[in-house]
């Protein structure tokens, strides 16, 4: 175990972030420049009219309705990354849970990348747990089980549609693509670097903190029981993430259904989470945009959607701002 004196002096908990190295710069660049490129082809070929009638007409019931699915969305995933903490001996509060989750929440959608939050949202943690790898670890975790179950879920909503086997081929090429991404992580390098994006050497200093960070991810994996569980309530988690996305379309009063969505909606976000562009812009818009293509929803209507989920989401996060801004109580202790 890692003491308290330990931590305080370990860099990751340094008030003062290193600057962007060089790599770093060019790599913020390239992902902005993508973002404009395919914003700007976005807005090129859109009818912008069309696009503002949308989202300027959303029906407030159901949109109502999508910020609630948000909400619960958010309990469930904070419980699920919970179970992994307690099972690693380090159970925090659900309050704590939840105060961690809203605040990675917000930082995903307000750095430019989609694994700042995470990074955030571990750092928090690593001051509850007092055990960087731990804390790190169980990020890490929740997101290889969740990644898994974006193609599961995909899978769950073809029965509840019109068979089409190219439909099939593709949910099948995408879970492949989410169960690949995960096994990855079974390659020494490719685990480091997906650890590095969280603890970064920058910050740590320490190359032995990423590898105790790896093991503990592996462990994690290989407790069955664990990961089932945590897959279970992964998928329950999309459902709701594709639920949102059914809101919005109700909202606009346009006709895709809740299958469709399920189907859908792992898919584009197994495509936001490339790290090729700034916080999923352009990115996002386009995979809306060719996927729900495929069920008639038009050009317009699909970027709106897109926009509006952004929207939403981007609310739905506020309260971890708050939370942040806020100082800590202590954490009390939790029976394991």
């Amino acid at each position: 175990m890692t003491s308290n004196t330990a931590l305080k002096k370990h860099p990751l908990h340094s008030n003062t972030a290193a600057p962007l190295d060089a790599k770093e710069r060019r790599g913020l660049v390239i992902r902005m420049g993508i973002s404009i490129v395919l914003v700007a082809w976005l807005a090129w070929h859109l009818d912008l009219s069309a696009l503002s009638a949308r989202l300027t007409t959303l029906d407030l019931g159901w949109t109502a309705l999508a910020f609630v699915t948000v909400f619960a969305a958010v309990v469930i995933s904070a419980w699920k990354w919970g179970l992994i903490l307690r099972t690693r001996g380090h159970p925090l509060s659900y309050l704590r849970l939840l105060r961690h989750y809203f605040v990675g929440l917000f930082f995903n959608n307000v750095l430019p990348t989609t694994v700042g939050g995470d990074a955030v949202r571990a750092w928090e943690t690593s001051k509850d747990t007092h055990e960087v790898p731990e804390a790190v670890g169980s990020v890490v975790t929740e997101r290889l089980i969740a990644g898994v179950a974006l193609g599961i879920t995909a899978l769950l909503g073809l029965p509840f549609i019109e068979f089409s086997s190219r439909l099939w081929s593709l949910v099948g090429l995408f879970l492949l693509i989410d169960v690949a991404l995960v096994a990855l992580f079974l390659f020494p390098k490719v685990a480091e670097g997906i650890v590095g994006k969280l603890v970064p050497p920058r910050l740590t200093g320490l190359h032995e903190s990423i590898t105790q960070t790896v093991q503990v991810v592996r462990a994690t994996l290989k407790n069955r029981a664990l990961f089932v569980k945590v897959a279970l309530y992964s998928i329950a988690f999309q459902i709701l993430v594709a639920a949102v996305n059914t809101c919005i379309f109700k909202a606009m009063g346009v006709p895709v259904s809740m299958a469709q969505c399920m189907i859908f909606t792992p898919m584009i976000f197994t495509v936001t989470m490339l790290p090729i562009s700034l916080s999923g812009f352009g990115v996002r818009e386009a995979a809306y945009w060719y996927f729900f293509s495929q069920v008639g929803v038009s050009q317009a209507d699909a970027v709106a959607a897109s926009l509006a989920f952004f929207v939403i989401v981007g609310i739905s996060s506020l309260p971890g701002a708050l939370l942040f801004s806020i100082k800590r109580p202590e954490q009390t202790s939790v029976p394991a």
